[in-house]
């Protein structure tokens, strides 16, 4: 799902033709993130640059992103950093951010952006499957709490009740379903037979006939669902979707899994919900960044909720394909060409 604001491409040509003026040469470039193939880099260092990798062991620190910035004319952007308006505003020769990913209005202060010219571009050219797959493995993994039997040679039931259901006889709500969302769903109704509910923007008719899937809206879905599933694109505009109201509806027992983004659900409706009850489980890959609402949660309810570093779309297929994505856009903007991805001028 593209959740990005896209440019015309009139508006596009002329950011791209006074991008052409910029000095390239020994300019140099900013690679962050982890998991990253260095040889797919080569189209950069072809252009004369110097090529710089930062955040590979973990995030850097915004003062150690200033430092970086300050002299680059171009930022590739894998990692998990914050790329504020005090950064941007001493990065006065940098040109252009090439996010890894959709989601960038999460990590890069656009208005900023904007108004210092810098081009941002995205990847939205992927294969839904990374993504999908790793939910669907969540989802059977808080089903079956397979983490709590780790390590153990006998299941110690205490009781029959005690025993997880099978992943057919879950109804499972999704909501968004773009791209991904609609992967997910295509998985679960047709490898697992599993009755399956959405909710979007926009109505899907066709995936809803193809699917055998129903419509539902947000406050139904989640009372209505099993196992509600989140993935939508992280913005200002679903920032809290996930609240009080909506998990005020779902029902004892029921499992949260997020594989968007953290801040799409609320963290204080999220610790009323777990600690009522109402949730039996929350699954999130990548978690909340600045929210002191959120520091406790994991401590108290660490055995109730499994958090990954945001690794979900992190194979080596899916890296490659969005590296290499970000890569021609940086090649092609610093040599004046146009580029499909700018979703920022």
């Amino acid at each position: 799902m593209r959740t990005s604001e896209h440019v015309s491409a009139m508006d596009v040509a002329g950011s791209e033709m006074a991008l052409a003026g910029a000095a390239v040469g020994a300019a140099k470039i900013v690679v962050s993130g982890a998991g990253i193939d260095e040889r797919l880099l080569a189209p950069l260092h072809d252009l004369g640059c110097q090529v710089v990798s930062i955040g590979r062991g973990e995030t850097p620190t915004a003062q150690a992103l200033r430092d970086e910035l300050m002299d680059a004319v171009a930022y590739l952007h894998g990692g998990e950093e914050i790329v504020s308006e005090e950064v941007l505003k001493l990065a006065g020769g940098l040109r252009v951010i090439a996010f890894l990913g959709i989601g960038y209005e999460t990590f890069i202060d656009v208005a900023a952006a904007r108004r210092r010219g810098i081009v941002v571009t995205n990847t939205p050219d992927r294969t839904p499957d990374a993504v999908a797959e790793f939910t669907v493995g969540q989802i059977i993994n808080a089903s079956r709490r397979i983490p709590r039997h780790l390590g153990t040679v006998y299941p110690h039931w205490s009781g029959a009740e005690e025993l997880p259901d099978e992943l057919a006889s879950k109804k499972i709500g999704i909501v968004g379903l773009g791209q991904i969302g609609a992967r997910i769903a295509g998985i679960l109704r047709l490898g697992f037979h599993c009755r399956v509910s959405y909710y979007n923007r926009t109505r899907k008719e066709g995936l809803e006939m193809t699917l055998g899937m129903r419509f539902r809206q947000l406050a139904e879905l989640a009372e209505w669902s099993d196992v509600l599933v989140v993935m939508v694109g992280g913005n200002a505009e679903t920032a809290g979707l996930i609240d009080r109201r909506v998990l005020a509806r779902v029902r004892p027992g029921s499992i949260l899994v997020n594989t968007a983004r953290a801040s799409i659900v609320d963290p204080e409706a999220l610790r009323d919900a777990l600690a009522g009850g109402r949730l039996a489980m929350a699954v999130f890959d990548g978690y909340y960044q600045d929210s002191s609402a959120a520091k406790d949660l994991l401590n108290d309810f660490g055995d109730r909720m499994y958090v990954t570093g945001h690794i979900a779309s992190h194979t080596k297929q899916s890296m490659e394909r969005m590296v290499r994505q970000a890569v021609d856009s940086v090649v092609n903007l610093l040599s004046g060409r146009p580029d499909p991805n700018v979703v920022i001028r």
